[in-house]
């Protein structure tokens, strides 16, 4: 790690302790980031499980604190996404959409979501209906043009981007 990468980077490498012995042997490290791949995939998709859980079976007295535990979820990924974004790696190189596990998160949350509504008692006016709906149009929007941004960044810079014969297969 050296003074010149920027503090995030530093910070992230401190908390990691990406600069242990451990990593410097290149196999042990691949294995390493794989097994860690899995355990933070398993962590999220238990995280919604344990939300929409909450939210159905607890209502609105555990609706705070599945609040919090998305929130815990939501700051996770966005740690993973942002370093290896200053990193220069976006995740669409040379890869393409999961989409049954897209479907199945998307599913996931619209449970959640119906959970809060039915649940909690939050969404028992019309204005609190329309503000759902406003909500969830926006979120979907947002994430489907952030990823369509990402990909679109990752094809322009990745493999292929200057050399129509470096292609890589997915």
């Amino acid at each position: 790690m050296s003074a010149s990468e920027p503090r995030f980077v530093r910070a992230v490498n401190a908390i990691a302790d990406l600069d242990n012995p451990f990593y410097a042997e290149e196999r042990q490290r691949d294995v390493w980031n794989e097994a860690s791949a899995v355990g933070f995939q398993a962590l999220l998709w238990c995280m919604f499980g344990l939300v929409a859980a909450m939210v159905w079976i607890g209502g609105r007295p555990l609706f705070g604190w599945a609040t919090v535990l998305m929130l815990a979820a939501s700051l996770s990924s966005a740690l993973v996404l942002i370093h290896a974004g200053r990193l220069g790696v976006t995740g669409f190189e040379g890869s393409h959409l999961p989409w049954p596990r897209l479907i199945l998160a998307v599913l996931l949350i619209g449970v959640i979501g119906l959970g809060v509504l039915v649940r909690t008692d939050f969404g028992a006016s019309p204005s609190g209906i329309a503000g759902a709906v406003v909500g969830l149009v926006a979120a979907v929007a947002g994430t489907v043009g952030a990823v369509w941004v990402i990909r679109r960044r990752a094809e322009a810079t990745g493999p292929g981007a200057d050399d129509p014969d470096d292609v890589v297969e997915s």
